[in-house]
């Protein structure tokens, strides 16, 4: 006698009934609460545009299509930020195609022209690390300019700021362990002479054991992405600098090390990006930086002045 095999209805399967399912599988697999947040985000701007209780069988490439058209003719979404939420929301589709969902088809990104990366300016950046008066500034004031100071001298991200406790910065060898990163892997960063100064300073006024935050709020407690944010906002405008941004510092350190003809793969690696891709986009962005000193370093002028001196 044949058996019949019992089968699960996927049509009725909802999208948010197949988030929630992908959520949990992100949680099982110990995803960062950032990228759990991230995910939270990008879904409630595609449930202005899909019906969470739609089928999932019924989304297809067009679907995908409309979505992005209506973010950028009703939210007004740039085509980097769009890039963003569509690598978000392939990866949830692909792993509903993965359980057989939806019928599989290719998300691919829109196009869009590299924009130039705005970084400070060389006198903005002085601006900014111009030492405050300990007896007129605030504790805030004071760790911000520490930030400043910290993230030109090593170019990392606001999640290492956040994270970085006062245990991870070792002194004794100059050393910054870095823990918490995009991609998980552990970086160690050299402390200059001029940063291991200033580091010495801020922990004598920050005080607190090991295990507490090195960069606090004014109370000793961790800061929030938003706070950290709109605090160095203020900072950079009460200098009189409009500029504003973390990452913007890491773009800024990234510059600097290439016009300084600082090796790329060291870069690499104190970036701590998993390939080259990004510090080729750095070099690629700052061409026109480049050519300042193209002519003094290039080979064929620099034998053509040396045998030109050899002559006289």
């Amino acid at each position: 006698m044949k058996r019949k095999m019992i089968e699960i209805n996927q049509d009725s399967i909802t999208l948010d009934r197949g988030y929630d399912e992908f959520i949990f599988y992100c949680r099982a697999r110990n995803y960062r609460p950032a990228t759990i947040q991230f995910y939270d985000n990008l879904m409630r701007t595609v449930y202005k545009f899909i019906d969470p209780k739609e089928s999932i069988r019924n989304l297809t490439q067009n679907t995908v299509d409309n979505f992005i058209i209506s973010c950028k003719n009703e939210l007004n979404i740039k085509d980097i930020t769009m890039n963003t939420y569509l690598r978000g929301f392939k990866t949830i589709l692909y792993y509903f195609m993965k359980l057989g969902y939806m019928e599989k088809f290719h998300i691919a990104l829109v196009k869009y022209d590299k924009p130039l990366i705005e970084t400070y300016t060389e006198e903005e950046v002085k601006i900014l690390l111009k030492r405050p008066n300990k007896k007129d500034c605030s504790f805030v004031e004071f760790r911000n300019w520490v930030i400043c100071n910290t993230l030109y001298a090593t170019g990392m991200r606001c999640s290492n700021i956040q994270n970085i406790k006062i245990g991870d910065v070792d002194l004794y060898n100059n050393l910054l362990n870095l823990t918490t990163t995009k991609n998980r892997r552990p970086l160690v960063l050299p402390i200059t002479k001029s940063l291991q100064t200033i580091l010495k300073e801020y922990l004598n006024i920050r005080e607190g054991s090991e295990e507490d935050y090195l960069f606090c709020t004014a109370y000793g407690e961790f800061i929030k992405r938003d706070s950290i944010d709109s605090s160095m906002r203020r900072y950079n405008h009460s200098r009189g600098v409009k500029k504003t941004g973390i990452h913007r510092w890491r773009h800024t350190f990234a510059k600097q090390w290439i016009l300084n003809h600082g090796d790329i793969i060291k870069l690499q690696k104190i970036l701590n990006h998993s390939n080259l891709d990004m510090v080729r986009n750095y070099v690629n962005m700052f061409t026109k930086d480049l050519q300042k000193d193209f002519e003094e370093f290039n080979p064929l002028e620099f034998i053509n002045k040396k045998s030109i001196k050899i002559k006289k």
